[in-house]
């Protein structure tokens, strides 16, 4: 009986020894795969997060592609390529020999307007002798995009003789005044709220004044950042344009005979008129001055000199 007993126990016991490490296990295979779970959801929401990333990235470098290709495709023809979103504000300036100043200036005015452009001012003086050079100062304003091409096709025009271009980088001045524009246009529209919710009339006077001082920043910043624009969207273009002076024959030929004697002697004869003629020029205000200071001495001298004598008597005899 006693052995029966024990037999019982020993059975039991490794029954449930048996049942608790199946618990565990399954305990454990669960924890695992609520786990595995749990991780494969992080796992689902990191790419499902990450594809319109992905997807945003590589739309963008497939518009940056894009675009950089249509700014190789127009910089090809230009031969200048600005960063993205860069404010580059771009100058030229060429001198040039022409043949003709008028032809070649109207053709200076024809290819601005033909890029868009316009002429900005102008300024020319024709020759004052025979053999002197003509020239004109020609400044014209074209969209940036087109300064490269308005060149070459103002450098056909003639002999260049001085070609220069300049770039100055304006971005972070147009980042900067764009970022002031934005916060000064928000604080005048809280200082309008606020002007139109309050009742208290010193109050109002005192938010109007500092409204108007802040409407008057915002003006000027306003006006610089359009300037900023137009500086960046637009590009000057200086054009010289001179022609080449005729050289006069260094040497000319003697001439001979009764004529050419002829000619020289008039040319002496009109020389030394003009030198006499200089000279009494010259000496005319001192005659003019003497003859005014010694009038009045000669006339003295004369009606002294006239006075009659006194007649003497004769003694009677």
């Amino acid at each position: 009986m006693t052995r029966t007993t024990h037999g019982r126990w020993a059975a039991l016991v490794a029954a449930g020894g048996l049942a608790l490490t199946g618990c565990a296990v399954g305990s454990d295979s669960g924890g695992s795969s609520e786990g595995g779970d749990a991780v494969s959801h992080q796992s689902q929401a990191r790419d499902s997060d990450a594809q319109p990333e992905s997807a945003a990235t590589s739309g963008s470098a497939d518009r940056g592609q894009g675009s950089s290709d249509g700014s190789a495709g127009s910089n090809a023809s230009s031969g200048y390529k600005a960063p993205i979103d860069a404010r580059i504000a771009r100058t030229a300036s060429l001198s040039l020999t022409v043949k003709d100043l008028e032809q070649a200036a109207a053709k200076v005015r024809s290819t601005a307007r033909t890029a868009g452009g316009y002429v900005s001012d102008e300024d020319s003086r024709a020759a004052t002798d025979e053999g002197g050079r003509s020239w004109a100062e020609i400044t014209v304003t074209v969209p940036v995009d087109k300064l490269d091409a308005t060149t070459t096709d103002l450098a056909e025009l003639g002999e260049v003789t001085k070609r220069t271009t300049s770039a100055e980088d304006l971005t972070s001045q147009y980042t900067d005044t764009t970022a002031r524009v934005r916060t000064k246009t928000k604080s005048v529209e809280r200082l309008r709220t606020l002007i139109d919710s309050t009742d208290d009339l010193d109050q109002i006077v005192t938010l109007e004044r500092e409204l108007s001082t802040r409407e008057a920043d915002l003006e000027s910043m306003t006006s610089q950042q359009k300037s900023l624009e137009q500086r960046t969207a637009t590009a000057p273009v200086s054009v010289s344009l001179s022609t080449d002076g005729i050289e006069a024959d260094a040497t000319e030929e003697d001439a001979t005979g009764f004529v050419a004697g002829l000619s020289e002697g008039w040319g002496a004869f009109t020389a030394a008129l003009a030198v006499g003629l200089t000279a009494l020029g010259a000496i005319t205000p001192f005659a003019l001055t003497g003859a005014v200071l010694l009038a009045p001495v000669l006339w003295w001298l004369r009606r002294r000199t006239a006075r009659p004598a006194p007649v003497v008597a004769a003694p009677d005899e």
